[in-house]
């Protein structure tokens, strides 16, 4: 059976790192990757409206398409999934679902207040899963990798 890794993309810096790494992993292991982008959570922001469900899909489906042509001649099976569902829960369902061994993000920098304030989906995603969770910093520019 092939080592399977879900990973968290939403275009970011972050994102593209953690599919970077999960593609590397993937190679190792000879294993599959399923791209996942989760586009729920709240409808509404203390009664004013958020962005569309239908526009947010969308989004998902521009992200998921550009993770597909980056892993493109990686060699690595990869598989995209839509989710409406909250980040970490989609996620979560998403590992379950597909019976992964592996969850990979990427960071987006947050400083510990801001991400204890608005929720941490890497914060949920560890303490709410059996499944080892690797999280990988987005690479800055001018800084070498230790």
């Amino acid at each position: 059976m092939a080592f399977k890794i879900v990973v968290g993309y939403d275009g970011s810096e972050g994102a593209k790192a953690a599919l970077t790494e999960a593609l590397g992993l993937a190679r190792q292991l000879s294993g599959k990757v399923f791209v996942a982008y989760a586009y729920g959570g709240p409808k509404t922001y203390a009664g004013a409206p958020l962005t569309p469900r239908r526009q947010l899909k969308e989004l998902g489906e521009k992200f998921t398409t550009e993770a597909l042509k980056r892993a493109s001649g990686s060699g690595v099976a990869i598989e995209s999934v839509l989710i409406e569902e909250s980040a970490a829960d989609g996620l979560l369902s998403t590992a379950r679902q597909h019976r992964a061994d592996m969850i990979v993000v990427g960071t987006h920098g947050e400083s510990p207040i801001r991400g204890a304030l608005l929720g941490s989906t890497t914060y949920k995603l560890v303490h709410n899963t059996t499944k080892p969770v690797l999280v990988v910093p987005a690479t800055k520019r001018g800084r070498k990798p230790v």
